[in-house]
């Protein structure tokens, strides 16, 4: 992109002008009488779009046709992106009738997403609209409940290895799906706010900048929420085929859960208030982690074999050891967005 210098000049009594580029004028069809709009960033520079403001909505209606994806999951996949991308009235649109199997998985992915409602159906057809208005989510907010739900699901999974009476393991499964209903809420919220500067500044996205830092920081949280869904599953199954784990064990997990929930109230706490200094020692933290639990993998806790000869408390411990190494490196990588954000210099107009 070439950037170009031209002078400001005085029109008439009081207004001042500056003339745009023929190539540009040109290519966008731009001839005197054409209308523009004119849009102040935070950065104090001038966006030019041609045509008037209100020509530019946000996509608002899509169209599935549903016999052309017969796939499994393709018409979940395809609401979920609908919806991510602003649509707020879907359609779905079938020749033939719609099986129970189509209509069920067309139910269950309007219940996975906040704010979609079936609000017509018939036997070859169902009409899906959204309720949520966008500047009711600021992306703060949603991002700190993500943070509470999969800070909750560790210290529930955990607590149940190292034998605190932390609560059912079921409720684990019940809070990923709040997750996951989450996470594509704010993917939904920053596309909103990377098209529209007026839905950015009203969820709080106040720097272009930050909008894909905020989407690694969303999708590192929903992967740390799938981690303790499968570990809660692997707990589940072993209580009900086997022994529970040793005290050792639950003296072993109990120490790492510690060191980890550091970690985590490290990245989480700087990340919220732009804190360097404990970003920084988040990441101390987290390398000294990490380095433990390859010791402890080296002395028993490796990766689990398929062999029958492997206690099933190794199997356990190996899975635990893996679920804590990835838990510990996604939020690594918030405190050092946290550290990068805290580092950048506003941007030039």
């Amino acid at each position: 992109m070439e950037l170009e210098t031209r002078k400001v000049q005085k029109l008439g009594y009081s207004s001042l002008g500056v003339s745009v580029p023929k190539a540009w004028a040109e290519s966008n069809g731009v001839r005197p009488g054409s209308v523009v709009s004119m849009v102040v960033e935070d950065d104090g520079s001038l966006r030019v779009r041609v045509g008037p403001k209100e020509e530019y909505p946000s996509p608002a209606e899509a169209t599935i046709d549903a016999d052309a994806w017969d796939e499994p999951e393709a018409l979940t996949r395809l609401i979920t992106g609908n919806y991510i991308t602003g649509c707020n009235t879907i359609r779905i649109r079938s020749r033939e009738e719609l099986t129970p199997g189509r209509l069920q998985e067309i139910h269950e992915a309007v219940r996975g997403l906040t704010g979609l409602t079936i609000v017509n159906q018939g036997p070859r057809f169902v009409t899906i609209e959204n309720f949520v208005e966008p500047t009711r989510f600021p992306i703060d907010g949603l991002l700190r409940r993500l943070h509470y739900l999969t800070s909750r699901m560790e210290k529930l999974v955990l607590g149940i290895l190292a034998g605190e009476p932390a609560g059912r393991i079921d409720e684990v499964a019940r809070m990923e799906v709040e997750v996951d209903r989450l996470y594509w809420l704010v993917v939904r919220q920053l596309l909103l706010a990377a098209q529209n500067r007026s839905i950015a500044a009203k969820v709080g996205v106040t720097e272009p900048r930050h909008l894909l830092g905020d989407r690694v920081i969303s999708v590192s949280l929903e992967n740390v929420g799938d981690l303790w869904e499968e570990l809660a599953l692997e707990i589940s199954t072993q209580r009900s085929t086997r022994l529970p784990p040793s005290k050792a064990f639950g003296r072993t997990v109990a120490a790492l859960k510690s060191k980890l929930e550091k970690v985590i109230d490290l990245a989480m706490t700087s990340f919220f208030a732009t804190d360097l200094k404990k970003a920084n020692e988040s990441l101390d933290r987290h390398a000294a982690l990490v380095e433990e639990l390859g010791r402890l993998a080296s002395n028993g806790g490796g990766e689990p074999s398929r062999s029958r000869s492997i206690p099933p408390a190794n199997r356990l411990l190996s899975s635990v050891l893996r679920s804590l190494e990835h838990a510990s490196k996604y939020y690594a990588t918030i405190a050092q967005i946290t550290i990068n954000r805290g580092l950048e210099s506003p941007l030039r107009p």
